[in-house]
């Protein structure tokens, strides 16, 4: 005679598997949730910036290469031209002459319009005129060292012939300062070339320099503190090379500066 099981009604196993079943269709708890969440939330804290700091880098780097084509663009213009460098012309409040404006005048060598404006660049003026005017816009986010200029130069202002204008007058082209950004408002900001001459009060003063600059330049545009030796931009030099410097590495004073030609290979930085 066998014995039957007269209490067992499901098969075996049955009663894991449903068990089972109800703890695998269970949702998260609300604490569960909240872990989740602040897990999140600090992955995007520390993500954030660092793809934040990727996209900066590679803006930085866009700007040097918009250096680099403007220099080289016009070492070009300077060899057709018989060493003759081209020349600043948008004014910063004054008459412009834009015929002789290196911007009009190195186009043969580079799709200007593709290099011109910097993609560190917010300036609005592009788009809303400059203050105090109505009708002049910002034309270029980059500048020019006033002292390779044979109109807009202090040494020209004394005798037009001695101005560093071409490139057998610069012994140092390695290390003079040719482009740097322009400020993004102000006079300054619709001009193509800034005044260096204008950056040292005197010796009772000897921090005034990264001050008076931010007048003409955006000298942070890579970062930094704005008015201040720390602050860090691109720089384009004669012999085609761009350069990520502090404030202090390109001007301290009249007599230690990479803008003058007669003295920037002497720097004593």
């Amino acid at each position: 005679m066998s014995l039957k099981n007269t209490n067992q009604t499901e098969p075996i196993g049955y009663v894991g598997i449903a068990s089972s079943n109800r703890f695998s269709h269970r949702g998260f708890t609300l604490l569960e949730l909240m872990i989740v969440i602040v897990v999140l939330g600090l992955l995007a804290s520390l993500l954030i910036p660092a793809i934040q700091g990727m996209s900066r880098r590679s803006l930085v780097t866009a700007d040097m290469a918009n250096l680099r084509s403007l220099q080289m663009a016009h070492y070009q213009y300077a060899v057709a031209s018989e060493g003759q460098f081209a020349d600043a012309g948008l004014a910063h409040g004054g008459l412009a002459n834009e015929k002789i404006a290196w911007l009009n005048l190195i186009g043969e060598y580079v799709e200007i319009d593709d290099v011109v404006r910097s993609p560190l660049d917010m300036s609005l003026h592009w788009d809303v005129p400059i203050e105090g005017t109505t009708d002049r816009f910002r034309r270029t986010s980059y500048g020019w060292n006033n002292y390779l200029s044979r109109t807009k130069s202090p040494d020209a202002a004394i005798d037009p012939k001695s101005a560093t204008d071409r490139l057998s007058r610069v012994s140092s082209p390695a290390n003079t300062v040719h482009f740097l950004h322009m400020v993004a408002t102000g006079s300054f900001a619709g001009a193509d070339h800034v005044h260096v001459e204008n950056w040292w009060i005197g010796d009772s003063h000897p921090f005034a320099p990264p001050i008076l600059a931010a007048n003409h330049v955006e000298t942070n545009i890579v970062s930094g503190e704005a008015k201040s030796n720390n602050a860090k931009a691109n720089y384009g030099f004669v012999d085609g090379s761009v350069k990520t410097l502090h404030f202090s590495d390109v001007f301290l004073r009249p007599d230690n500066n990479l803008f003058d030609p007669k003295i920037a290979g002497q720097r004593l930085f």
